[in-house]
């Protein structure tokens, strides 16, 4: 794209959706995150337009500080109605095999060391304590699984904590409608718009999140979620135990999530796409 803009003299816009941070000690991964990340910066200094998802990430990426005054905030979209199930949450919770008389605390995605899974293991024990009946359910898969079924035989939360494995699109629906609570605790830097909170907004759930600057586009704390400080599993699990505790709460945050949601319809995210383009045609 660099190159066709370049030889033809049209725009260049470029949606970025943040960027990669060499994480694991192999040489050949590192260096293809060096090459990448040269090729990044000359991309992001030739566009005329970068299209990012979330204002907040702006402060938070190696790159995008020295273009602030070519940056356009796009959020990421939804089509909300596709987690509207038509059956209820015991149906939702049979079909998956899952316990019908349990609080449920979803998770769902990659089992990744910087989505601080093991933080939200560590407030188990005290999420347990104050909720006998409550059970957290990890949908997904990844290189941290083992780790973590480790960890909760360790805390003694093994028989609360349930590991799902890998998740088909078809069946995210089923789990979002299932849970009481979505969960994210997340220490990733790089997390810049998850999608999963707006599917999870969808579904209904109240939310529990770290303090990510970027996660603030869609959670409003007290209003459709709780912000929790980073790392702090005495906050997540402080406020997870609240939410279970008061289910009027959870209604009201329930209703918010849905009414939030519908700013981020796919309908409305492709007219601010149009309107762009158009705009940069026409200059």
């Amino acid at each position: 794209s660099l190159l066709y803009a370049k030889i033809n003299k049209k725009p260049l816009v470029v949606t970025y959706h943040g960027d990669i941070i060499p994480s694991y000690n192999d040489f050949i991964y590192q260096t293809s995150v060096q090459v990448y990340n040269m090729i990044v910066k000359e991309v992001l200094k030739y566009a005329d337009i970068i299209i990012i998802p979330s204002r907040y990430y702006v402060s938070e990426s190696l790159f995008l500080k020295d273009y602030k005054d070519k940056i356009v905030e796009i959020p990421n979209g939804i089509n909300y109605q596709n987690f509207e199930v038509s059956y209820s949450k015991e149906e939702c919770r049979r079909k998956l095999g899952l316990p019908i008389d349990k609080k449920i605390i979803l998770y769902l995605g990659v089992l990744h060391p910087k989505k601080g899974l093991d933080i939200l293991l560590k407030a188990m024990p005290k999420i347990v304590a104050e909720i006998p009946d409550s059970e957290l359910v990890i949908a997904g898969d990844g290189i941290m699984r083992r780790k973590l079924e480790e960890l909760s035989e360790k805390l003694g939360v093994k028989d609360h904590v349930n590991f799902a494995g890998f998740v088909p699109e078809n069946l995210k629906p089923l789990y979002y409608n299932s849970a009481d609570i979505f969960c994210l605790p997340s220490r990733m830097s790089t997390e810049v718009f998850p999608v999963v909170l707006l599917e999870a907004s969808a579904s209904g759930l109240p939310m529990v999140v770290s303090d990510l600057n970027t996660l603030k586009c869609i959670i409003e704390h007290g209003y459709n979620g709780i912000i929790t400080k980073r790392g702090d599993e005495n906050e997540i699990a402080q406020a997870i135990i609240s939410l279970l505790e008061d289910e009027n709460l959870r209604r009201k945050m329930s209703k918010n999530a849905k009414r939030k949601v519908k700013y981020y319809h796919w309908s409305k995210i492709t007219k601010k796409y149009e309107d762009l383009y158009y705009t940069l045609i026409n200059r």
